[in-house]
Order: structure tokens, then C-alpha cells, then sequence
């Protein structure tokens, strides 16, 4: 099956961009309420890579969690930037959005429109410039990972 043009609804496009900034600046507001706008929980999840080249470890957190015991605890931030660089949208329903996060992530998200709304199911970050988060602090915030 071939997918359809990007960008090629300007609905989809808007409903796409939309729900990526309520994430972005739910995080940097420090408003959940607006997160799980973005986000369908409790089944959304976010696979964190970790580690230097070579010895990366994805770590697979439920948003849930990420919001309890990481972006809960961030200041607010009046000063994040975010930046899509591509929207990719397939048979009016699938999109894929690729994102510098306050040039600190790379975040490539996956969105899926149930009920003529868009939802982020998955997201994938790492972050920029070869840093990362501790394997160690990872383990301890959200327990071992298989």
C-alpha cells in the first residue's frame, strides 16, 4: 500500500501539529492536562536510548511514569523551543512526526487519529550531542528493563 503525499490534508497537518505542541509545551508548563491531550494514556509509552554508540539501551516507560517521575518535577520553562522538522501523514489516519526538543532531543513521535482526533502513541528520544541519561538513574527512577 503506498501512502498518501505528506502533508497533503492541511486538517491532518494542523491536527498533527497541534497535538505535538500541546505535548512540547504541556511538558514545559508543567501541565499534565494538557499531556494527556497530546498523548493516549494510560497506552502511550516512551522508549528512551541510552549509553554511548554501540552499548545503547532503549528503555520503555508508560507516559504515565515519565510524567510522575521526570517532567512532573521540571521547572517550568518559559524559554523551551521545539521545532518539527517533518510530518509525515498515511492514509489520513497514521502520522509520523520527527522534532528537536528544546535542542536537547531528537524525538520522532507516532500518532495515530482515533475518532477524528490525533493521539501520540509512541515516542522514541534520544538526546542531542551524544549525551544521555545514566543508565544507573534510569534504573533507579523506573526499575530494571528486560
Amino acid at each position: 500500500m503506498k501512502p498518501t503525499s505528506q502533508n497533503s490534508n492541511q486538517s491532518d497537518y494542523e491536527g498533527v501539529t497541534n497535538t505535538v505542541f500541546d505535548y512540547v509545551f504541556g511538558v514545559a508548563a508543567n501541565d499534565w492536562d494538557r499531556i494527556q491531550q497530546a498523548f493516549d494514556t494510560p497506552k502511550a509509552q516512551m522508549k528512551l536510548i541510552t549509553g554511548e554508540p554501540g552499548t545503547e539501551k532503549v528503555f520503555v516507560i508508560p507516559i504515565e511514569q515519565v510524567w510522575e517521575k521526570i517532567w512532573r518535577k521540571l521547572p517550568a520553562s518559559p524559554t523551551h523551543t521545539a521545532e518539527i522538522t517533518s510530518i509525515s501523514v498515511h492514509e489520513d489516519r497514521i502520522a509520523i512526526v520527527t522534532l528537536n526538543n528544546n535542542d536537547r532531543y531528537f524525538d520522532q513521535l507516532s500518532l495515530y487519529k482515533v475518532n477524528g482526533v490525533w493521539k501520540i502513541y509512541d515516542k522514541l528520544s534520544r538526546m542531542l550531542g551524544g549525551g544521555h541519561i545514566s543508565e544507573a538513574d534510569l534504573t533507579a527512577a523506573f526499575g530494571p528493563q528486560p
